[in-house]
């Protein structure tokens, strides 16, 4: 019990709140980023400017007068959402086991996202790049069984694609937000710009997951691509520049829908 009243108070906690808040902020900032970086490959398709991942979004953060306070910000916030998170699965009981354990990966996901922006702020210039990437597959390669755990990693992520679109199509997302502080319109955008950003993430990372399983099934760690790899090989063809357009502006609408959360999220619910 003395546990779990701990939980609790931490779940009430208006500090965590905020920080948490803070994190989906940072969310928002990184995807507009991520939405310039693709853009910029239909310019100059040849990549030879930033990665359009994390590292690129990093990058462009780095260079502007205020970068590294934001992404000292971005790392706290992402840590603190990543806690709410994990507080809401464990202390929430108006949902079931289902959406608490997927509340639970989600935090255990902005742990990551925390753990790379700091990496960078502290000198791994590489963090979260295309490079990072297939080196890790690689050590997970040499690991007994790597094969079998890159395949594992890559279901993962086609799983949580699959969730996303789930919960966007059910309007599951609409579960932790504070809806009776909207207005009807307001209301009725936020579903919308809900629906539409949340798949279009997932379609962007899809491939991804199908690519992990694929590297792992012909023992190819060197395919293992993230998302810069494939917007960069979409943007060599007519109908695949259209795609990274479409993939720029849904990462620019649930950028919108991540400062919504920000706004009307109860950040330690359990959904």
């Amino acid at each position: 019990m003395g546990a779990l009243a701990g939980i609790r108070r931490l779940q009430d906690s208006s500090w965590l709140s905020s920080a948490a808040r803070l994190g989906l902020v940072g969310r928002a900032v990184f995807y507009l980023l991520l939405a310039g970086l693709a853009v910029s490959l239909l310019v100059a398709p040849s990549g030879s400017g930033e990665q359009a991942n994390a590292n690129g979004a990093m990058l462009t953060l780095q260079q502007s007068p205020i970068g590294a306070p934001l992404l000292v910000g971005a790392a706290v916030g992402f840590a603190a959402y990543g806690v709410a998170r994990l507080v809401g699965a464990a202390a929430d009981r108006k949902h079931g086991r289902l959406r608490r354990l997927s509340t639970a990966g989600q935090g255990l996901g902005y742990f990551a996202f925390a753990a790379v922006t700091t990496s960078f702020l502290l000198g791994q210039a590489d963090a979260g790049s295309e490079q990072q990437q297939q080196r890790t597959a690689g050590l997970v390669f040499g690991l007994p069984g790597g094969r079998a755990l890159l395949a594992a990693v890559g279901l993962v992520v086609l799983g949580i694609c699959s969730w996303q679109v789930v919960v966007a199509a059910q309007g599951h997302f609409g579960d932790s937000l504070r809806t009776e502080r909207m207005s009807r319109p307001v209301r009725r955008l936020v579903w919308l710009v809900a629906r539409v950003g949340l798949v279009a993430r997932a379609v962007a990372f899809a491939p991804i997951g199908i690519l992990l399983v694929v590297a792992a099934a012909r023992s190819m760690p060197e395919r293992v691509d993230g998302l810069d790899a494939v917007l960069l090989e979409l943007s060599r063809t007519a109908w695949g520049r259209a795609l990274v357009l479409l993939v720029a502006v849904g990462f620019t609408v649930f950028a919108a829908y991540s400062l919504i959360e920000a706004r009307y999220r109860q950040v330690a619910a359990g959904a």
